[in-house]
């Protein structure tokens, strides 16, 4: 929630305490022309048929005025505009997860590791739209999209067994092309977002030990262009034992993305905690971009102000007359 105009809000207030003043100011002087001498006036005081008049009057003009400051606030409220944004079940479909997955070879004796920290991650991203991409020198959707976290723990789980097997993944070898083409794998990835006219927080994370075998379409800064270029956040989940260049080159590339490089050792699993808190502030940076479009006036709270103190103050002006 949040005062898009807040500064009328403040004009209005504002001008409600310098009119009450020079009201008060003009009732003072006022109030001295009209003095007339009373003798006898503590005794009138003591009445108790007085004492009543003058607690009745108190009483209506502390309700006028409490009338009067609810109407200014209803009416300061609606000019500053008070809007609240859409309930959270909406805003978090605004977050896409990626996992791209390099199948070839070389990563072979960490693909346990990568899925055991894919299901990790995905059951820490419960509320995300999660799609799943396998690559080596062609990518194949392993699946699309989905909010359906059942299906993704039960795909992965089968991808985690088919690739055990060690039988490459059908559809991703090409013996022409090559192996671990990472560049078109990621850019492979970063087509599989859907929704291209919509602001959203896309993050893909990308596990490869960036060791390319072959001629590619993309290199990896082409495909990091692209993912920039489509507000797509990398992060990269690499092999300990992967070559130091090939490691560098991969965390200088998906630095440009925002995102990092986390290794991956069997003694200390990747900490997805750090990509989920990622997630999340990108989700957050995506949603502020959207504020103007999903945010909605809220006017009811000014109104029932406003009315109420209406009725207040014109309720105390007619028992006064």
């Amino acid at each position: 929630m949040a005062l898009i105009q807040w500064w009328v809000g403040a004009a209005v207030v504002g001008a409600a305490l310098v009119t009450a003043l020079a009201a008060w100011r003009w009732g003072a002087r006022a109030s001295r022309g009209d003095r007339v001498p009373v003798a006898g006036a503590e005794r009138l005081r003591e009445l108790p048929s007085w004492r009543t008049i003058v607690r009745t009057e108190s009483r209506r003009r502390r309700l006028g005025l409490i009338g009067v400051a609810l109407a200014v606030a209803g009416t300061a409220l609606l000019g500053a505009r008070f809007v609240m944004v859409t309930d959270e079940d909406e805003a978090l479909q605004q977050r896409d997860v990626v996992l791209c997955m390099d199948v070839s070879g070389s990563m072979v004796p960490v693909v346990e590791d990568v899925l055991d920290t894919y299901v990790a991650l995905s059951a820490e991203l419960t509320e995300e739209r999660i799609g799943f991409v396998m690559f080596d020198a062609n990518a194949v959707t392993g699946f699309a999209l989905t909010d359906d976290h059942d299906e993704v723990a039960r795909r992965l789980t089968a991808a985690r067994e088919e690739l055990l097997s060690e039988e490459p993944v059908a559809g991703t070898t090409a013996p022409a092309s090559g192996s671990s083409l990472v560049g078109d794998g990621l850019a492979s990835c970063v087509q599989h977002f859907d929704r291209p006219d919509e602001t959203r927080a896309r993050t893909l994370v990308l596990a490869t030990d960036n060791l390319v075998s072959g001629d590619s379409i993309y290199t990896l800064p082409q495909a990091t262009d692209l993912a920039v270029e489509r507000g797509v956040m990398v992060f990269g989940v690499t092999p300990r034992g992967a070559q130091p260049h090939a490691t560098a080159e991969l965390r200088a590339q998906t630095a440009r993305t925002h995102g990092d490089v986390l290794v991956l050792t069997p003694e200390e699993p990747t900490n997805t905690v750090v990509i989920t808190r990622a997630v999340k502030d990108q989700e957050r940076t995506a949603l502020l971009a959207l504020a103007q479009d999903r945010s909605f006036d809220v006017i009811v709270p000014g109104v029932l102000l406003a009315l109420v103190g209406l009725g207040l103050s014109s309720t105390a002006e007619r028992r006064r007359r």
